[in-house]
């Protein structure tokens, strides 16, 4: 069986008259507006210039605990004795839980079992992330704590791991028409040689849903990614899954505040962007485990899908079998305190909360994701083992 993630990220200030069909892809045209193919239709995102400040983080520019590792600090995985145990003889550590208590997403042995237990082969993991003016440290504290979360999973399950990353907007601030405007550009659009605005833009760099490979503004790696075999994805083949990563999830900050992580998701499984020829053409796979991330820290509403349409879609996409899908959310919600606005994120634990004991909320803003995809890794590896080869 395969497994495939999810992740989505944002904050927004639209008032959500967008539309989209979740059966088909959304992509932008060259001025920034919204066209629709496969039937689906169009979003206003260009119409709403947003008013920029959207920054519900704490200020401080750090995702993270300070030290720049999501791990321990002490710079190996084991107890320092040179062995892979104890020293009891037993397979725990005697602190009755049932981490290392190091802070990583593993135990340090290298091995998670016994090698006896059947699981799936496949996992598709989905990471959409918002790209909003506000998602630095968010996006920082993902691709810290991410060598430790895939670290885990390669040593729990042996799987050929597909990674897609994708952002929340259609095209964001930095279109060839507004950069045809330096005069009037927005600052977002700023980076290394002004790379957003003389990159080559193709169709699926301007199709929600589709794999990121060129971030570009503000925050963003403002670089073509390359990964290796030529897709929108990582594959099990990358020499360096963490490195690309790296590259991909850093966004960047150039999207507009009209974040829409629940339709980004149904696109990125949808039937046209699969397709053969189709922008994540291959990413898919029906014998694989799912596991869809998403990240955001708007405090708003501006999903066309409703959770129900969005929790039908995904579910679709993997004929039905719910058990095979696995989706873990950080967004601000009532059990946290990522933000004071009454119902913010009730939409996304609406749709976190249908997937059951596989649908996993955490904090956005949070500066260390390290505990929840500690957490993510047992989710993962019970519906794997669940869906054996």
């Amino acid at each position: 069986m395969s497994l495939a993630l999810v992740l989505g990220c944002g904050d927004s200030t639209s008032d959500g008259g967008a539309e989209a069909n979740s059966a088909g892809s959304e992509t932008a045209d060259e001025s920034g507006s919204a066209s629709s193919n496969e039937g689906s239709d169009q979003d206003g995102g260009d119409g709403d210039s947003g008013d920029g400040d959207g920054d519900p983080g704490d200020g401080d520019g750090d995702p993270g605990d300070g030290d720049g590792d999501p791990g321990d600090g002490d710079g190996d995985t084991g107890d320092g004795d040179g062995d892979t145990g104890d020293g009891d003889g037993d397979t725990g550590d005697g602190d009755g839980d049932t981490g290392d208590g190091d802070g990583d997403t593993g135990d340090g042995d290298g091995d998670t079992g016994d090698g006896d237990v059947d699981a799936c082969a496949k996992v598709d993991f989905l990471f959409v992330i918002d790209n909003s003016i506000s998602m630095l440290p968010e996006q920082d504290a993902l691709t810290a704590a991410f060598p430790g979360f895939i670290s885990a999973i390669e040593n729990s399950l042996d799987t050929d791991d597909h990674i897609l990353v994708t952002d929340t907007d259609l095209s964001g601030w930095c279109t060839p028409g507004n950069c045809a405007n330096p005069n009037n550009l927005h600052e977002t659009c700023e980076g290394p040689n002004g790379y957003a605005c003389t990159m080559e833009v193709e169709e699926c760099d301007i199709t929600l849903g589709a794999g990121v490979v060129e971030p570009a503004g503000q925050g963003a790696s403002n670089m073509f990614c390359d990964p290796f075999g030529g897709n929108r994805y990582i594959i099990e083949a990358e020499p360096d899954k963490s490195s690309m990563f790296d590259c991909m999830a850093h966004v960047g900050l150039a999207g507009f505040p009209t974040e829409r992580p629940i339709d980004a998701i149904v696109q990125a499984v949808s039937e046209p962007l699969n397709a053969p020829n189709g922008c994540n053409d291959g990413w898919l796979r029906d014998d694989a485990i799912l596991v869809v991330t998403f990240i955001s820290d708007d405090d708003g509403n501006n999903e066309v899908n409703s959770p129900q349409e969005a929790f039908d879609a995904v579910l679709a996409a993997k004929g039905g079998d719910l058990d095979r899908i696995v989706t873990l959310g950080l967004t601000p919600g009532d059990d946290n305190n990522c933000s004071f606005t009454p119902g913010a994120g009730d939409h996304w634990v609406e749709f976190i909360d249908k997937f059951g004991d596989q649908g996993l909320h955490g904090p956005s803003c949070d500066d260390d994701y390290v505990p929840f995809f500690q957490s993510a890794v047992d989710v993962i590896v019970q519906a794997c083992q669940a869906n054996p080869m």
